[in-house]
């Protein structure tokens, strides 16, 4: 089971392992934890004492000894909720601290996450009929973090009523099929040489390498966006 999920909500690897575990078997002895989950001894006790703490397991006594178990897994999305409830309390504020954005600039991106956060805030003041073109990566799509995030990703460009057009190799057209048959965006195939993992949206340019470190660089050009812009065009009208 992957439980990054679990990380992203604040718990340590360790701590991750040994609440599964205690879903698992239920109400137990450390003992048992211990052996179920591998772990040092020390670990095992550590990670108990956080987890009770965050509220996300407890125990009752039999005795002088101590019965583990998880609390309900719903119990996360309450803690999910008080997050986005203390941020939103903070949000006016760290937005009136930002500078605006100069004219012409360039970001680095570094990380999946990183990557993939880009790409969401490309969008985010994006309206509706607002023109979002890219050019496919001319790679397989084998990597499920990448497909899981455009799955959620097309949803949001069309829920904002943006008009997306792609122009991908040939030998992806079953793979974009399936998305364009939802309406998510229109796609023309070529079998000349594109250039890969590059989006254009409004002023902004995204260049994107994956791989096993992915990196994006977002650059904020209106002259270079326009000429983008032309370029995409140009190979759209060819490419009918």
């Amino acid at each position: 089971m992957d439980i990054s999920a679990l990380e992203d909500l604040g718990l340590s690897k360790g701590e991750s392992k040994v609440y599964l575990r205690l879903l698992e078997l239920g109400t137990t002895k450390v003992g048992t934890v211990i052996e179920k989950t591998g772990m040092a001894s020390s670990a095992v006790h550590n990670s108990l004492n956080i987890l009770l703490e965050k509220g996300c397991i407890s125990y009752i006594k039999k005795g002088k000894i101590k019965y583990y178990q998880a609390t309900n897994p719903k119990y996360f999305l309450n803690v999910i909720e008080e997050k986005k409830k203390n941020f939103q309390k903070i949000l006016p504020e760290l937005i009136q601290k930002q500078k605006p954005r100069e004219k012409n600039e360039a970001e680095i991106y570094i990380g999946f996450k990183g990557v993939t956060n880009m790409l969401s805030e490309m969008v985010e003041d994006g309206k509706k009929n607002d023109e979002y073109v890219f050019f496919s990566a001319d790679i397989e799509f084998m990597n499920k973090e990448i497909q899981d995030f455009f799955r959620k990703f097309d949803p949001k460009r069309k829920e904002k009523g943006l008009t997306t057009r792609a122009l991908a190799p040939l030998k992806l057209k079953k793979y974009y099929e399936s998305r364009a048959k939802k309406g998510f965006f229109e796609v023309r195939y070529t079998t000349q040489p594109l250039p890969p993992n590059m989006a254009i949206f409004k002023d902004k340019i995204s260049l994107l390498t994956w791989g096993e470190k992915p990196v994006a660089f977002l650059i904020h050009s209106t002259q270079l966006a326009e000429i983008y812009k032309r370029f995409f065009n140009l190979l759209w009208d060819k490419y009918k």
